[in-house]
């Protein structure tokens, strides 16, 4: 009894906690996360296998997305004609800075000898392997590091539900006709300023295990196929959100970014009249996608 009354304050604290930050977003000044190009990795430097800082990151990743790049390896045009690449006829370089301190000694008037150390902005033009030619990006070899760290009580109680779940890809998603969920490589999750990297993986498994408690042969939901059905889709996102968030605070995996998961619930509620309704009943449907998975691992009918 005291197990069933600690979840139902789980679910009615989390959802409290979403219908306060819905009433705080401001739509005028939403931007949509950068998710689908953190996946495909910080942007790098194929020459010195580093990866940019910075506002640079930003910087490259804005000019991956608006000119639709499909590599994340940028350099400069030196550094790619030493590689034996030639940049396209009319492609045009992405200015980044550089930031470099110099050390300078000198004598005061005194005869000591002092020591400055001067900040220096240097910027350089670089471009995207997209933008060049002779260019084998799979035959560089960067080594990889992977920072989400497994919790292995999560990874068992996934495991335990019985989902097919797929590693691969950039993007994470459930497919209700093959009935698998599909996720992004670990390491393709970043630690970001809301969450850490293995956050940032479990909260968006757990999102898509909720989505698999909904197909037909389950708890039979009405799993839009697409944006076109708003109301219907609205709505499964929402029940996937809280599940995730429900989920995650049962297995006490923090989660710092409930404020982008408001952005992003707010923005589709907005199509629907911001009816605030939706997200009660969507709360009991997402505490009994819990329930469903927690019979699951347990082995009950």
């Amino acid at each position: 009894m005291t197990y069933a009354k600690n979840k139902i304050d789980i679910h009615e604290q989390v959802t409290n906690q979403i219908i306060d930050l819905l009433d705080q977003v401001d739509l005028d000044n939403y931007q949509p996360p950068f998710a689908s190009l953190a996946a495909k990795g910080l942007p790098l430097n194929p020459t010195t296998k580093n990866h940019y800082q910075g506002v640079n990151i930003l910087n490259l990743w804005f000019n991956q997305q608006a000119k639709k790049f499909s590599s994340n390896h940028w350099a400069s045009f030196k550094q790619w004609k030493d590689n034996g690449a030639k940049i396209k006829k009319g492609e045009k370089g992405t200015r980044i800075v550089f930031y470099k301190t110099l050390t300078k000694t000198e004598e005061n008037s005194s005869g000591e000898t002092e020591t400055h150390k001067i900040p220096m902005l240097r910027l350089y033009t670089v471009f995207n392997a997209n933008q060049v030619e002779n260019y084998n990006q799979d035959a560089i070899k960067v080594p990889e590091q992977d920072r989400v760290e497994r919790i292995s009580l999560v990874e068992e109680f996934c495991s335990k539900t019985g989902a097919d779940i797929r590693h691969g890809g950039d993007e994470a998603f459930f497919a209700p006709d093959e009935d698998f969920i599909q996720m992004p490589e670990t390491r393709l999750f970043l630690d970001t300023e809301e969450a850490s990297a293995t956050e940032n993986y479990y909260s968006t498994l757990l999102h898509e295990l909720t989505h698999w408690t909904g197909s037909k042969h389950r708890l039979k939901r009405d799993l839009a196929q697409n944006q076109k059905e708003r109301e219907k889709y609205a709505f499964e996102e929402l029940v996937a959100e809280l599940g995730a968030a429900f989920l995650c605070a049962h297995h006490g995996i923090a989660q710092n970014h409930p404020p982008n998961h408001a952005l992003y619930i707010k923005s589709w509620l907005k199509a629907l009249q911001d009816d605030k309704t939706f997200i009660f009943k969507a709360s009991a449907q997402a505490a009994k996608a819990v329930d469903f998975l927690d019979q699951l691992v347990r082995g009950e009918p």
